[in-house]
């Protein structure tokens, strides 16, 4: 079952392939994982088979795969009936800009599918947008929900970082949820860990948070409501 150790499992951003035709050039083998270019939560999930077949696990990385499918499926049937959209804020300042998922990004692919009105889904890419303070106030300020403001892990931390974001209305109300304040043993934050692979999960969080109606006995997993 172990891994074969003259194998590298490797990826290429920019496509610049030198290092890894060198390494094959000493008779190493190199195989590629694409599960960063994939464009929905639960193709990137998928790959999960790709390492199952690498440690001669293809039918519990089956198993596991399917289990989720079916999970994420059911939860994006439940948000499908809901007939209220809240609006949705997200991102943080850093250095003076307000960065922000892009409307095709996997964070607002989330939002999207527990039907929630993230206030930039329009916007095209997959990366981040990078705004003003005022711009992000002038569009969002009435926003229901604030879900992943960066690295904040407390209300606490985002007033004192700038006062400004008390004019949020959904600092004011109390409905700020961050996944960086729950973290592994060795500090770590589990969302950047386990979420790509979990998407069922990522999913109920954000229904859980936005129509908590809908599964009312469902404890969150990765975020966590700031106080």
């Amino acid at each position: 079952m172990d891994i074969q150790p003259d194998l590298i499992v490797g990826f290429s951003v920019d496509g610049d392939m030198k290092t890894f035709k060198n390494l094959e050039k000493s008779g190493q083998k190199v195989i590629f994982n694409a599960d960063w270019t994939e464009k929905t939560p639960l193709g990137k999930a998928e790959w999960l088979k790709f390492f199952g077949a690498l440690y001669d696990l293809d039918t519990k990385a089956d198993a596991l795969f399917t289990t989720i499918e079916k999970d994420y499926n059911e939860a994006l049937a439940l948000a499908k009936k809901t007939t209220v959209k809240p609006t949705i804020l997200s991102g943080a300042i850093y250095e003076d800009k307000w960065y922000l998922p892009q409307g095709d990004s996997w964070a607002a692919y989330f939002l999207k599918e527990a039907n929630g009105n993230y206030l930039w889904k329009d916007t095209k890419g997959t990366g981040s947008l990078a705004l003003s303070f005022e711009t992000v106030l002038d569009k969002a300020k009435e926003a229901d929900f604030w879900i992943g403001p960066g690295q904040f892990s407390s209300m606490k931390e985002i007033l004192d970082k700038n006062p400004n974001y008390k004019y949020f209305k959904a600092v004011q109300n109390n409905k700020v949820y961050s996944f960086s304040s729950k973290k592994g043993k060795t500090g770590g934050v589990i969302y950047y860990e386990l979420a790509p692979n979990r998407p069922d999960l990522v999913l109920k969080d954000i229904i859980k948070i936005i129509h908590p109606e809908v599964l009312p006995d469902y404890q969150l997993y990765f975020f966590e409501k700031l106080k």
